[in-house]
């Protein structure tokens, strides 16, 4: 299977098992995920405008939306843009694999992707950043958490049914973003270092 045909499966398993993810997912925000929310949203100038990737159920979203920032909400899976746009949400469809629209470019003081980078290959996950890239402001900030570990796997853990995740360490994640024009403003772990916690500010 390519890596093309993983990160297809993946997005399937989404669109066939949506309820059950929103359902198994902790409505909550937990401690240590809000620090690193936190964090992010001090670094963006007040009520600033922050593109999500991958908002799924919007529990990310309705948390900034709620200390005042404008959030345009981003996904693959139609029933999540549904639902986030009865709630009065400006949404997208966008696939991280994709460019960015023209439109978009140079518009964001900062995109978050929470647990949604994880999900490409790193040839994938290089390109993805290159594109979010595109669309933040001349300092703005970027966002993401991805798993630690080693390796990459097809797992049907908590959807009981296929995703696809590569996993990193910090040192990996460090090399990664020495390539860009970015300075990196935290680098984390959470959850007794099951996550990776990143925030940077395009140079």
């Amino acid at each position: 299977m390519t890596n093309k045909d993983k990160n297809n499966q993946t997005i399937l398993t989404y669109q066939s098992n949506f309820d059950k993810y929103v359902e198994r997912t902790p409505k909550e925000i937990g401690e240590e995920f809000k620090i690193w929310m936190d964090h992010f949203l001090q670094k963006l100038p007040r009520a600033g405008k922050i593109f999500e990737v991958g908002s799924a159920s919007g529990r990310d979203a309705r948390y900034f939306d709620g200390k005042g920032f404008k959030v345009l909400c981003t996904d693959v899976i139609p029933q999540a843009l549904s639902k986030l746009s009865q709630e009065g949400f400006e949404t997208a469809q966008y696939d991280f694999r994709d460019k960015p629209h023209k439109e978009w470019q140079g518009q964001f003081d900062g995109f978050f992707a929470n647990a949604v980078l994880l999900h490409a290959s790193e040839k994938m996950f290089v390109r993805a950043l290159r594109n979010l890239l595109e669309i933040l402001k001349p300092n703005g900030i970027g966002a993401f958490s991805l798993k630690s570990g080693e390796g990459e796997e097809m797992t049907e853990e908590k959807m009981d049914a296929p995703r696809f995740f590569k996993y990193y360490s910090l040192e990996e994640l460090k090399e990664i973003l020495a390539k860009y024009p970015v300075e990196i403003v935290s680098l984390s772990t959470a959850d007794d270092g099951k996550w990776l916690h990143v925030i940077f500010r395009k140079m």
